[in-house]
């Protein structure tokens, strides 16, 4: 018998979060690319100093991911919370990783997706609870 959140899971739009988790661990930044649309906007808050990052197109994603997310070793990802319609997503996190420096990190994170012809159009990626215990 499936859980509840395996039940969201079958949907449509869990098709293309698979996709991004499963690129994210391989490190295969033109996977990523192609899930985005050309004029992308991604808000992060995974940031030294807690404030907001604004990445614009796709060549600024690339940076992105390849600076940021592509250092996170043996990345372990759970889902806490799931909703979703047509073109949107939104989920909460809780993040296992391990940086190329070898130092273990734990944090809630979240993800919301606006999609334009089944591609992100806008993102919107933050912390909830860093790896200190603190609360965004």
């Amino acid at each position: 018998m499936k859980t509840p959140m395996e039940q969201l899971l079958l949907s449509p739009m869990s098709k293309l979060y698979k996709e991004h988790i499963g690129f994210i661990k391989a490190k295969n930044v033109e996977g990523l690319l192609d899930q985005y649309t050309e004029d992308l906007l991604l808000i992060s808050t995974l940031t030294e100093n807690r404030q907001p990052l604004y990445i614009r197109g796709r060549q600024q994603l690339k940076e992105f991911f390849e600076s940021r997310i592509f250092s996170l070793e043996d990345l372990e990802v759970s889902l806490n919370q799931w909703a979703e319609t047509e073109n949107t997503l939104m989920m909460v996190e809780s993040l296992k990783t391990r940086s190329t420096d070898g130092v273990v990190s734990e944090m809630s994170f979240y993800d919301n997706w606006v999609l334009r012809d089944g591609k992100i159009a806008i993102h919107f990626a933050g912390v909830v609870q860093y790896p200190d215990g603190s609360y965004a």
